[in-house]
């Protein structure tokens, strides 16, 4: 069965979302902004848009909660400033996991996807000359997310998400 013709083949959503983790690996590890800037255009459907929920602890306490809606020139400015922000060497580890729950198909051209992400951070805070030991802010997010892909230029992109999730950080010395 020709899976083009017939819809977007469920492999093809396993290994795009796949390899969305491995390239996010592969690229906070390199710490090259341009590429995050790259990456995020060409895996970004023209006028995709995001809606986030997330709640946030800290040390295991309720901070905050944060809702909002980015568009993919959002989402380009942020790239840019997390790129300025973050220096090589800021992130100690990193990883992202993607656990599929649904996915069906509207044809040859788009497909949606439920999933989990789960993503591990650990930033090494500068520390001060007195102070020996190096502070990392851990950072975990696992996030419920419905993704519209669709196939833009014979390739697979991410369009509308919609996603809630929580944020648990910490700090460690």
């Amino acid at each position: 069965m020709d899976t083009a013709a017939h819809g977007l083949a469920k492999e093809d959503v396993r290994k795009y979302l796949q390899r969305i983790c491995e390239e996010a690996g592969d690229m906070m590890r390199a710490y090259d902004p341009q590429l995050l800037l790259e990456w995020t255009d060409t895996n970004l459907a023209a006028g995709a848009a995001f809606q986030v929920d997330l709640r946030i602890q800290k040390d295991g306490v309720h901070t905050g909660s944060v809702a909002m809606t980015l568009e993919k020139e959002d989402i380009l400015q942020l790239g840019g400033i997390f790129g300025t922000l973050a220096g090589k060497g800021t992130i100690a580890d990193y990883s992202l996991d993607v656990t599929i729950k649904d996915v069906v198909s509207h044809g040859s051209e788009a497909t949606t996807v439920k999933v989990t992400w789960h993503e591990h951070i650990v930033y090494q805070a500068p520390s001060a000359p007195e102070d020996d030991a190096a502070n990392h802010i851990v950072a975990d997010i696992e996030a419920d997310c419905c993704h519209l892909l669709l196939r833009e230029d014979g390739r697979l992109a991410i369009g509308l998400t919609l996603c809630s999730g929580d944020a648990r950080l910490s700090m460690a010395g």
